[in-house]
């Protein structure tokens, strides 16, 4: 049997995703197949037909979401694959943080503009949005995470498994970026984390005790 470590380095498979995907949707969309049970097992009543397409309607859609979820789910796992293996570790700064509001699965959608550099990386900034898990969202606050980067394509990506509360591991021959941000932009800022409940009231003292500290 494999590991979940071992599964989560396989290459992306279509069908895979389609086979675990396309049962969910088709639950939430059951209606579709329990129109189709009912005229089929009414023998196709005359008085029922419109059963017969309405299901069809519905589990069609139902199908043809599933089959979307996966291949925008195998895509994204296949850029994730590629910078896995075959991209450059970076680093990036975080250089503003915003709330969109939005929530996927539970996990909000966070704004974010970063400064990406690295050995044999040429720095370039970017702006994205991302679902970022809360427990996850401390380590934002650190200022700086280590990424994944295409320096051809300028593709890059999260490395949460390399991230740790308050460090960044820093790729090889790059030296962490100072803030040489003036001390009252670096509290309004924490000031600005702390009012979109971004930080818990232990990282914002921590922070603040922090920056304070450096003066």
């Amino acid at each position: 049997m494999s590991t979940p470590a071992q599964r989560r380095d396989a290459p992306p498979s279509f069908a895979r995703n389609l086979a675990t995907t396309l049962p969910f949707v088709l639950v939430c969309g059951i209606v579709g197949p329990i129109f189709l049970a009912i005229y089929f097992f009414s023998s196709g009543l005359d008085e029922i037909e419109w059963m017969l397409w309405m299901g069809l309607g519905i589990t069609l859609l139902d199908i043809a979401l599933g089959v979307g979820i996966a291949a925008a789910r195998t895509r994204s796992q296949a850029r994730t694959y590629r910078l896995r293996h075959t991209g450059r570790r970076g680093v990036a700064d975080i250089l503003e943080l915003q709330q969109t509001g939005v929530r996927i699965n539970d996990e909000p959608l966070i704004g974010l503009k970063v400064r990406i550099h690295g050995a044999d990386i040429s720095p370039f900034e970017d702006e994205k949005k991302c679902v970022v898990s809360f427990i996850r969202m401390p380590l934002l606050s650190a200022g700086q995470l280590p990424v994944m980067v295409d320096p051809e394509t300028r593709e890059w990506e999260f490395d949460w498994d390399a991230a740790r509360p308050g460090m960044v591991p820093m790729a090889a021959g790059v030296a962490p970026s100072a803030d040489n941000r003036p001390v009252e932009e670096r509290l309004a800022e924490l000031d600005n984390l702390m009012q979109r409940d971004l930080l818990t009231r232990e990282e914002y003292d921590a922070a603040r005790a922090r920056i304070l500290g450096q003066i």
